[in-house]
C-alpha cells in the first residue's frame, strides 16, 4: 500500500466504482461516498421481491479491451447474456424497425408516403450535400440533412422534444452522429451488420455488475459509504476536507468526483468566482421516471425497446424486459413485463407526481398501445440527474469550468457522465475514471479526451 496517498471518491456509480477498483489495483485504499442507498447510479438494478427494474435500459458494449477485461473480471461468463438489438419506433400504429431501414420506410407506411419521404430526403441532400457535415448545427438541422424533413418530423422531432424537453433547434447535434445511425439501404431483409448489433447484458440487470464491483472492493477493505452525501468540499491548496450531510468529515489528498458538475461547483470552498458559479448553475439535466408494469396477459412485442414519438403517448420509450433478460421477472412468469420511461425536468409537475398519478398515466399509455391496462405489479423508479442536456452553451461552459478547476484545483478530478456533464455511455464513464486515476499517478493522459470521436459508436467488443 501507499500510505502517503489518501484519495476520496464522490459517487459509487460506474465511474466512481471503477476509480476505486483501479486505485486498489495500484495499491491505494480510497474512501468512497455515495449519496443514495445503492451503488451503480443510474445503472443500478432496483428490486421488489423477484421483480427487477433496469431504469433507462443499459446495453453493455465497448471498443475498449481494457473495459471488457474489467467486466469479465467482475462477472463470470455464465452471468452474461448476449442480446441482439431489436428496436422499433411506433408511428401511426406501425412498428418501424430502428435503426431505420430504407426498405421499411418505402413500404411499411404505404408506398405513397414512402416515395414522399424519399423525395424529401433527396431534396435535403441536394441542398446540403455540397456543404458537408456542420458540427455546429442544431439537432433539427442535422436531422433534416440526414433524414429529410418528412422522415425527420415523423420519427425524430417529437421524440427529441419529448425526451430532451426542448426545441430541437435549441439542442446541439454533437451526440447525434454517435448515437443515431444513418438509414440502411441494403436490399436483404436483415442488414449485413445485424450480427454486430448485439450487446452484453447481466442476467439480473446492470446493477448485478456494480454490486459485484462493490463486493470486490469490500474484499479489498473498501466499503462504499451509502447515504453519505457530500455537502461541502474545502481546499487549502494542498489537501481537502469533505463535509458530509450526516455531520461527518473526511480529509483527502485528492478527490475524484462523479457528482453532478453543477453541484460540485456549489460545494467548493473557497467559492469559485462568480462567472464560474454562474455557468455551472446554468448546466441542466433531464430526470427519468421508469414505471415497471407486469401485465398478466402475454403480448407478442418482438422488440426490447419501442420508441414512441407520437403525441398519443406520454412515455418516450418502452422497454420489453422479457427481451432483455427473463430473470428480471419472477421464475416462470408468463405475462408481459414492460418498463415505460418518462422524461421530465427535476421539480416539474411530472417529477412531483405521486405513484397513483403515475399509474393513471401508465394506464393511458397502455391503452394507446392497444394493451389491457390490467396490471399485476407496478414499481416506480425516479432518477433525478439521469442525462446532462446538450444545449448550445454546454461545451463552452463545461470547458470553462474544466480549465478553472485544472488551474486552481489540480487534485480535483471530475469523472463520469454527471461529473463531466457529458452524455457518456458506461464504458466512457469508466474510461474517464481510469484516465483520471492514471493522471493522479503522474501519467500524461487527458480524461476529457474520452468519447470525443463523432462517429457512430453503438457497436463494440462482445468477447475476446
Amino acid at each position: 500500500m501507499e500510505p502517503s496517498r489518501n484519495p476520496v471518491i464522490i459517487g459509487a456509480g460506474p465511474a466512481g466504482l471503477t476509480a476505486a477498483l483501479d486505485l486498489v489495483r495500484r495499491g491505494v485504499t480510497p474512501r468512497l461516498y455515495e449519496a443514495t442507498g445503492a451503488v451503480g447510479g443510474l445503472a443500478s438494478t432496483r428490486t421488489q421481491g423477484d421483480w427487477r427494474v433496469d431504469p433507462g435500459g443499459h446495453r453493455f458494449f465497448t471498443r475498449s479491451e481494457e473495459i471488457l477485461q474489467l467486466w469479465d473480471s467482475l462477472l463470470p461468463p455464465d452471468q452474461w447474456l448476449t442480446v441482439r438489438r431489436d428496436s422499433a419506433m411506433l408511428v401511426d400504429g406501425h412498428y418501424v424497425r430502428y435503426p431505420l431501414v430504407g426498405r421499411d420506410l418505402l413500404t411499411q407506411l404505404g408506398i405513397g408516403r414512402g416515395l414522399y419521404g424519399l423525395s424529401s430526403l433527396l431534396r435535403s441532400r441536394a441542398r446540403g450535400g455540397l456543404r458537408g457535415a456542420d458540427h455546429s448545427a442544431s439537432f433539427r438541422e442535422w436531422g433534416v440533412r440526414e433524414f429529410g424533413r418528412y422522415w425527420y418530423n415523423l420519427f425524430f422531432d417529437g421524440y427529441v422534444r419529448k425526451t430532451w424537453l426542448a426545441d430541437p433547434g435549441n439542442l446541439t447535434s454533437d451526440w447525434a452522429d454517435q448515437r443515431i445511425k444513418p438509414i440502411g439501404w441494403h436490399v436483404r431483409s436483415d442488414p449485413p451488420s445485424a450480427a454486430q448489433d448485439s450487446f452484453r447484458y447481466p442476467r439480473l440487470g446492470p446493477g448485478q455488475l456494480w454490486d459485484a464491483a462493490a463486493v470486490a472492493l469490500s474484499d479489498a477493505g473498501v466499503i462504499p459509504a451509502l447515504n453519505s452525501q457530500v455537502t461541502r468540499a474545502r481546499s487549502d491548496g494542498r489537501s481537502w476536507i469533505l463535509d458530509l450531510q450526516n455531520g461527518e468529515s473526511a480529509s483527502a489528498d485528492a478527490v475524484f468526483s462523479s457528482m453532478p458538475l453543477r453541484l460540485l461547483v456549489e460545494t467548493l470552498e473557497p467559492h469559485p468566482p462568480a462567472h464560474i458559479r454562474a455557468v455551472a448553475a446554468a448546466l441542466k439535466h433531464r430526470a427519468l421516471i421508469t414505471v415497471a408494469v407486469a401485465l398478466p396477459k402475454r403480448y407478442d412485442i418482438p422488440y426490447h425497446w419501442v420508441y414512441t414519438p407520437g403525441e398519443r403517448f406520454h412515455s418516450g420509450r418502452i422497454q420489453n424486459y422479457g427481451r432483455w433478460s427473463a430473470e428480471l421477472a419472477p421464475p416462470d412468469w408468463k405475462g408481459t413485463y414492460l418498463g415505460l420511461e418518462y422524461f421530465t425536468l427535476p421539480d416539474e409537475e411530472l417529477w412531483l407526481a405521486d405513484d397513483e398519478r403515475l399509474a393513471a398515466i401508465v394506464e393511458q399509455d397502455l391503452r394507446a398501445l392497444g394493451l389491457s391496462p390490467e396490471v399485476e405489479h407496478i414499481m416506480c423508479v425516479r432518477s433525478r440527474y439521469a442525462y446532462p442536456i446538450s444545449d448550445p452553451a454546454r461545451d463552452k461552459s463545461v470547458a470553462l469550468i474544466r480549465d478553472w478547476l485544472r488551474t486552481h484545483h489540480p487534485t480535483l478530478h471530475p469523472i463520469g457522465r454527471n461529473g463531466m456533464h457529458r452524455y457518456d455511455n458506461q464504458d466512457h464513464a469508466m474510461l474517464s475514471a481510469l484516465h483520471s486515476v492514471a493522471r493522479y499517478f503522474g501519467e500524461d493522459v487527458d480524461p476529457w479526451q474520452v468519447n470525443t470521436d463523432r462517429g457512430f459508436h453503438e457497436y463494440g467488443l462482445l468477447k475476446r
